[in-house]
């Protein structure tokens, strides 16, 4: 049986992969750019609307209830202000952009010259599915170059839009299945916890501390769903099982797999932070940003794919198993 990696052996095979075949690295690049450059989307007149909505239900409050409607009014004020292209790209499977002008309230600050502001509701629906229709093939052709990177494959295959199809349903059945659960599993609980809350303030906080426990455990389990997809070739609820046996098996590895990877990630955003005060170092930081997301997205791959075969390994070895 094969010695099995490091969490840093496995690191350092995910950016070996990407040196080799950098086209997923030049993707997210060219991605990043896209968002530096182009218009950012304001919801500010939609949600100026709202708070005067909610101003006027207030009416003769309460001077408790005086104090969280300020609250709510300038959270309201602070989202109007913020470029909301990254929060409204919820099918976006590729490592996220964080430089200062997409930070709460950017927008009042950095004078973008252009800014996309939308005033009604179905104007800001439309706006959600066409990002949405925009950046997730972009994150099935991101997934599928990064697999082809991992597995020591050329980036551009024959049978390459085969394999995005592929994977983009796949993807899609998944998050399909755990949208179902969430509502059919979820919501009746965040219900309970929001009933307890009204009935005694400690049991709704114990309530809801509770749920957001779980849904970072759920998170965890299901979250290599898509490697398993893209380095198993399987799909939907196979991938989901392949993820909940993975971390089940090895729930230590990943959980320090995981924590290494968040503690480089929020690190370098610290630097692209400080290099995104400027067009030239907004640049540089999209490169850098590209540079440390992808490799951490090719190492997850080469995790999965080292921890399946030595879980394969040791079924082979098993007292009974078949020669």
């Amino acid at each position: 049986m094969q010695q099995s990696a490091s969490i840093i052996d496995t690191l350092s095979e995910g950016y070996r992969a990407i040196h080799r075949r950098p086209a997923a690295l030049l993707l997210v690049f060219a991605f990043n750019l896209a968002l530096l450059l182009t218009a950012p989307v304001s919801f500010a007149p939609l949600f100026d609307r709202f708070d005067g909505f909610l101003t006027r239900l207030a009416g003769a409050s309460t001077e408790t209830t005086g104090d969280a409607q300020s609250q709510m009014s300038a959270l309201l004020a602070e989202l109007g202000q913020t470029d909301l292209r990254q929060a409204l790209a919820l099918m976006n499977v590729m490592p996220r952009f964080i430089v200062p002008r997409f930070a709460p309230g950017a927008l009042a600050t950095n004078g973008a010259d252009a800014v996309i502001t939308i005033a009604s509701v179905p104007a800001a629906a439309l706006t959600f599915v066409l990002i949405n229709l925009i950046v997730f093939p972009i994150g099935v052709l991101f997934l599928t170059l990064v697999g082809a990177a991992v597995r020591g494959e050329p980036a551009w295959q024959r049978d390459l839009w085969r394999a995005m199809v592929r994977i983009g349903a796949a993807v899609i059945g998944v998050m399909a299945i755990l949208v179902a659960a969430f509502v059919l599993i979820g919501l009746p609980f965040a219900f309970v916890a929001a009933l307890l809350m009204a009935v005694n303030d400690v049991l709704g906080v114990l309530a809801f501390s509770l749920i957001l426990v779980v849904m970072i455990w759920v998170q965890i389990y299901v979250g290599f769903a898509n490697e398993a997809i893209v380095m198993s070739r399987v799909g939907p609820l196979r991938a989901l099982r392949a993820s909940f046996e993975l971390v089940r098996r090895n729930l230590w590895g990943v959980v320090g797999f995981l924590l290494l990877s968040l503690l480089i990630t929020r690190g370098t955003e610290v630097i692209w932070e400080m290099l995104g005060t400027s067009m030239i170092g907004g640049v540089a930081a999209a490169l850098g940003s590209a540079y440390i997301g992808v490799g951490l997205a090719a190492a997850r791959m080469a995790f999965y794919r080292e921890r399946v075969r030595r879980l394969s390994e040791q079924q082979a070895i098993r007292p009974g198993a078949a020669p």
